[in-house]
């Protein structure tokens, strides 16, 4: 539970689904339908407060002068701290969201760091947000989760670093993350998804489940392969 969320407020900085498609090589938009709708419900059933900047939103020519400009606007509403979340990360969970605001209204600022190097979630008060040198930070890079962790050592308070998770940016990661164990909800989703779309979208998302499956499979079968080949004469 969270113990006083008035002044926090969650930051959705997340294009539609049929641009983020494009912009992150996805199989479908669909795809990434799935994946807005399910951080919308995530947003909502935190009970915060919170603000979806799309590329109608968004304003600058760059990713961190766009991210840097959506933050002020936050800020300029009367928060006093901002919680900026992405689309790309299925397993944030409402928990998650909580920590991050509990940690806020301590003092501390937080990080979720993503296993590629980025951050899937921003935790910032007012006053450790520096526009100038926020902006300028390495966006979109592997590098981003040690440059923000420097960045925020020039303030005061603790920096509370969530668990590690995994985010899509391609169909690869897409892959990688439906062979994994923690899958399941998701690929309910994109069954579920896929009712309410074309034959053709469908005919896509259950292609790209099936390769996710013998992904795995193909996963599986090297492992054993590889223990049973040193027990061979």
């Amino acid at each position: 539970m969270i113990d006083n969320h008035s002044q926090t407020a969650i930051l959705l900085f997340a294009q539609s689904a049929r641009v983020d498609a494009i912009s992150k090589a996805l199989v479908d938009v669909a795809v990434m339908d799935v994946l807005n709708n399910h951080v919308l419900n995530t947003v909502r059933n935190s009970g915060l407060d919170y603000y979806h900047f799309t590329e109608k939103e968004q304003r600058g020519d760059s990713f961190g002068l766009r991210f840097k400009n959506s933050i002020e606007d936050v800020f300029k509403l009367g928060y006093t701290s901002v919680i900026c979340i992405g689309n790309d990360t299925p397993l944030l969970s409402v928990d998650l969201i909580h920590k991050a605001a509990n940690s806020l209204i301590n003092g501390n600022s937080v990080l979720g760091k993503s296993q590629d190097g980025g951050l899937y979630l921003i935790g910032l008060n007012h006053s450790q947000f520096d526009a100038e040198n926020f902006e300028i930070l390495p966006w979109q890079s592997d590098q981003l989760s040690n440059c923000f962790q420097q960045y925020l050592k020039r303030y005061k308070g603790q920096i509370t670093i969530l668990k590690t998770l995994q985010d899509i940016d391609s169909t690869a990661d897409l892959y990688h993350f439906l062979a994994g164990k923690d899958a399941r909800s998701l690929i309910i989703a994109l069954l579920l998804n896929s009712f309410r779309v074309s034959v053709i979208t469908t005919s896509n998302l259950l292609f790209t489940i099936n390769r996710c499956f013998f992904f795995n499979l193909q996963i599986k079968l090297a492992r054993s392969y590889s223990g049973l080949r040193f027990l061979l004469p």
